[in-house]
């Protein structure tokens, strides 16, 4: 994003990044399907989610204090911070390389089968009940959210006019909440259940742009914040160790890309 001079660039920019992701993320879900007894997912999923979130705070607080130091233009505040951004999130990638997995006996031609292997993946999710109802539920939701989540960001700077330093805080203050309850909503999961969990998350998910219509400042969504980093951290606990139940462990790759 050093470069980016247009909002044209920004868009290909984060289009390839999302590509780039959705390959991260199935594998990622099937890797600790591999790696996590049944028992332990909601907790293993909240530490990872706890250590993240720590070391997301950390950069956060961290780029704050160095824009403020560097100062001068945006463009230039945003140098060092991104190009830190670049070069640490490449070394923090190359320990996955060293990650041990369960290996596979069949050697699909990746070319010759790839439209086949996607109805392949379709029908056997067809025969999994939960996992479908969670895809309709999830992109339902997704839908109708989708249509406010752009303007969250104008909100905040043309609606509310919230500084840099108030935005910081909204970011910080959900961190500090979810990190502290992170460790308790990964027992949560293990132990009472995912379903409770992820409805009070999407339920508490429909309070954001009720807030955000409402609140008279920022300061509002500020303290509001504090309940939303509890049901991230809800959620977060219990979204993929629920998907890593209602998949079969063969398939928890191509069904977590679905």
């Amino acid at each position: 994003m050093i470069f980016v001079t247009n909002a044209t660039q920004l868009i290909i920019l984060l289009a390839v990044q999302t590509l780039l992701g959705s390959m991260a993320t199935p594998a990622l879900t099937a890797i600790i399907g591999d790696l996590v007894p049944t028992s332990r997912f909601g907790r293993a999923n909240a530490s990872i989610y706890l250590w993240a979130s720590i070391g997301g705070l950390a950069a956060t607080l961290a780029a704050g204090i160095l824009m403020m130091t560097v100062g001068g233009t945006l463009q230039g505040m945003f140098f060092i911070p991104l190009t830190a951004a670049t070069v640490l999130g490449i070394i923090s990638s190359l320990p996955l390389l060293g990650l041990k997995e369960k290996k596979s006996t069949e050697k699909p031609d990746l070319k010759q089968h790839f439209f086949s292997d996607i109805f392949s993946v379709l029908k056997y999710a067809r025969k999994n009940p939960d996992f479908v109802k969670y895809c309709c539920v999830v992109a339902t939701f997704e839908f109708f959210m989708s249509i406010s989540w752009p303007l969250f960001s104008i909100t905040q700077v043309t609606v509310l006019n919230a500084s840099m330093l108030q935005l910081a805080l909204l970011s910080v203050v959900q961190s500090i909440v979810m990190i502290a309850f992170q460790d308790w909503a990964g027992k949560r999961a293990d132990t009472r259940g995912r379903k409770p969990l992820l409805a009070f998350f999407r339920f508490s998910l429909m309070t954001v742009p009720i807030a955000y219509a409402l609140s008279p400042d920022i300061n509002t969504l500020i303290a509001v914040g504090a309940f939303w980093g509890l049901a991230s951290a809800l959620g977060q606990a219990a979204v993929t160790a629920y998907l890593l139940d209602v998949t079969p462990e063969e398939h928890r790759g191509s069904f977590g890309n679905l």
